[in-house]
């Protein structure tokens, strides 16, 4: 999938471009009991029909993804949900063990139809992308580099390790002649993972002065709430507790508000449908907590303060979040910016994950590991500047999945809105943070 380059900014990043070479499928996907959806029937599909097509195909890329990242690893390459064709591609680099790779992936979950698999052949493991990865990014913290890194994506096949930077040019002849030069052999990203470099853009953060869509909400605080330290607003994303003592523990993105200071919700007048910039009022409401514990990796830290509750809220209502899980591509998920849902686009779903593996830089000059996501032709909306921190989701039946929180977005653009829209996983923030879900409704 070859994207044109895009801009960026935070709430934001450039993407990433590979093709697979297709192998013989390990097991026949059954004949679908339904004429095939195309990306766009399934992108307008609401959350709840989405979820009844969706969730076997999710089930085994978790499965697929955990036995890759455990007993296959050496074999692993990743994982795309084909939702139109009902099937998971599974990239690995040795064939021959395919049924000892969806054998190990069955007992992580014997639920799943192992018929849905198809087998794809990859050149590269993803362990060994990353290592690549990490070695470039290593070199340009060095100050190895003669060129600066935007972007560094892995694609699910891993055929290509795709590099957006600020001199593509330089870059290529760099490597081109590190591989030729033994002695310069510190600045070759590698000998055998193809790396491909393309122009990238500047990342910045976007929760500036936007307010948020839930305004002015009292405790138990739940994802979608207004915050703000009266200068800046975010939204609430994960409500959690901490592990260790059961402290209430709201996750918002970390670009947002720094370290030590007080959040609040919003006050005075809620913005108008339409007009969400033009109802900006700097005033403080409710208490939510104090910023306590950042992490630039996930982009997210911690509101430390006040009660909350495992609710996402949408367009009319308040639905229940009981589980999180990792995003992976060829799904759908939805987020709930508070810009969004002001600038009338109320709760917005049909967004595609486009790369599961994605790295980004922001202004902050923070690395940034994350999952893209775009709106596909016809759909008006992904992600706006004020929408950071809201909790990115899919359905879980009468439930909401929590996958993780908005970080960033890309052009092209609409009105103060992306295409591309760019999050952190919430197992993976949980995971650093020690946090676990709060779901006491």
């Amino acid at each position: 999938m070859k994207r044109p380059t895009k801009t960026a900014l935070t709430l934001g990043t450039a993407g990433i471009a590979l093709v697979a070479t297709m192998a013989p499928a390990a097991n026949a996907a059954p004949a679908s009991p339904h004429a095939r959806y195309t990306e766009a029937q399934i992108a307008g599909m609401t959350p709840e029909k989405q979820e009844k097509l969706l969730a076997p195909l999710r089930a085994i890329a978790d499965a697929a993804d955990r036995a890759g990242s455990g007993s296959q690893a050496d074999i692993y390459a990743g994982v795309r949900i084909d939702a139109p064709r009902e099937t998971v591609h599974v990239y690995l680099t040795d064939l021959s063990r395919a049924a000892k790779f969806i054998k190990a992936a069955s007992a992580l979950d014997r639920r799943i139809d192992t018929g849905k698999i198809t087998i794809v052949k990859a050149g590269h493991t993803r362990q060994e992308m990353h290592e690549v990865r990490d070695r470039l990014l290593a070199q340009e913290k060095a100050g190895k580099l003669p060129y600066k890194i935007h972007t560094v994506a892995v694609a699910a096949d891993a055929s290509t390790l795709e590099v957006a930077v600020d001199k593509p040019d330089v870059a290529a002849k760099t490597s081109a002649a590190a591989r030729r030069n033994p002695d310069a052999r510190s600045l070759a990203p590698a000998t055998d993972v193809p790396v491909a470099f393309k122009q990238g853009q500047r990342i910045s953060p976007a929760a500036r002065t936007w307010a948020d869509v839930r305004w002015k909400d009292g405790t138990p605080f739940i994802a979608g709430d207004v915050l703000t330290d009266g200068s800046q607003y975010c939204s609430a994303g994960l409500p959690a507790v901490r592990k260790s003592d059961n402290k209430p523990v709201m996750v918002t993105a970390a670009h947002c508000f720094a370290n030590g200071l007080k959040i609040y919700t919003g006050s005075g007048t809620t913005p108008t449908f339409g007009k969400f910039y033009d109802g900006l009022n700097g005033q403080l409401g409710n208490y939510v907590g104090t910023v306590n514990g950042v992490s630039t990796n996930w982009d997210a830290e911690q509101l430390i303060g006040t009660d909350n509750n495992a609710d996402v809220s949408e367009t009319t209502g308040y639905k229940p979040v009981t589980g999180v899980a990792y995003s992976h591509n060829g799904d759908f998920v939805c987020q709930n910016g508070a810009a969004s849902f002001f600038m009338k686009q109320e709760t917005v779903c049909g967004i595609k994950v486009v790369n599961d593996d994605i790295t980004y830089t922001l202004d902050t000059g923070w690395k940034v590991r994350g999952v893209e996501g775009t709106r596909l032709p016809g759909n008006p909306w992904t992600v706006a500047h004020g929408d950071s921190g809201s909790m990115v989701y899919t359905s879980n039946g009468s439930a909401r999945q929590a996958r993780g929180i908005v970080s960033a977005l890309a052009s092209p653009y609409q009105t103060n809105a992306g295409s591309y829209m760019y999050w952190t996983e919430a197992t993976d923030i949980f995971n650093h943070f020690g946090l676990k879900l709060n779901p006491k409704t």
